[in-house]
């Protein structure tokens, strides 16, 4: 079975809990304004070739904001399945005149991948005008060559996280993200990266984004385990914003049990702004159980 065909099996599984999902309200200080003018642009696909690296950017309309975004590694050839990952997933808000985006880079996890593959970006914008509070929130690690895994969270205070992202800085081929999402409540986005089993001797850090604003109404985080839970070489999940609500900023985490070798390979918020597919992948056979994987929407009116 290849992997288009193994995906589909997964999503239908998936997709029948979908109906059962419960969102998290906050309660608090009055909502801010709905926010207006939301959209999901694609970007082009990057090159299709055999590099180590992949980037590409999804721009948002002229006068939008970005508010959050996702992206895809997806190789080729079914043999080399395992062997991309995302490394980095990064809302971009520019204020020199052009216009945010929000920026993917993919990677390959072995020396021994030559088949070609390529990566996506999908940015979520919305006008300005329903993003009161709005400030795009970095935090990063010193760079070190000691650390097996490496967690950053950029907080947003009594605001709350509309979407967000993650960055390794200096993965080389060896370090894979595996977390990329906002607390339950939202105050806080967090990014997480793990070192494969052979270890890695070059500096890196992880970097964490925040994209915060004042609550917005219909404020709410969406967090959805998937079904497969044990030693699967492959786990999908999805997140479904609450009827009357869409996406704004989307997320997935790997469980803190999983060893290095496991990665994001996909965080897509879906056309219709809906919900929120999350993709996970042993990049080399674990035995052990790495536990399930979320998806996460952060969905407001």
């Amino acid at each position: 079975m290849n992997r288009t065909h193994r995906w589909f099996a997964l999503a239908s599984v998936a997709a029948m809990v979908l109906a059962a999902q419960v969102g998290i309200q906050l309660v608090g200080a009055a909502p801010a304004a709905a926010v207006t003018g939301i959209e999901k642009v694609t970007s082009p696909l990057s090159s299709i070739d055999s590099q180590q690296t992949h980037t590409v950017r999804a721009e948002c309309p002229a006068g939008k904001w970005v508010t959050g975004g996702g992206g895809w590694a997806f190789s080729v050839a079914a043999a080399d399945s395992a062997k991309v990952t995302l490394v980095e997933l990064r809302p971009e808000h520019r204020t020199d005149g052009t216009r945010d985006g929000f920026v993917v880079t993919g990677s390959e996890t072995t020396a021994a991948m030559t088949g070609d593959w390529w990566v996506q970006a999908y940015a979520i914008c919305a006008s300005p005008s329903g993003l009161a509070g709005y400030g795009l929130v970095t935090t990063r690690n010193p760079a070190t060559s000691s650390p097996v895994e490496l967690e950053a969270r950029a907080g947003c205070g009594t605001r709350r996280a509309i979407g967000g992202g993650a960055r390794i800085v200096n993965p080389g081929r060896d370090v894979a993200l595996q977390v990329a999402r906002a607390s339950g409540t939202g105050d806080i986005f967090r990014a997480s990266a793990h070192e494969d089993a052979d270890g890695y001797s070059g500096n890196w850090t992880v970097d964490a984004y925040a994209v915060c604003v004042n609550r917005p109404a219909g404020y709410q985080v969406v967090t959805t385990a998937s079904t497969q839970g044990d030693s699967e070489s492959e786990k999908i999940a999805f997140a479904r914003c609450p009827a009357g609500t869409r996406v704004h900023g989307a997320g997935a985490a790997i469980s803190d049990a999983a060893p290095g070798g496991v990665s994001l390979q996909v965080v897509y918020p879906s056309n219709a702004l809906d919900n929120v597919e999350a993709f996970a992948v042993e990049n080399t056979p674990v035995s052990q159980d790495w536990d399930f994987i979320v998806a996460q929407a952060i969905c407001a009116t």
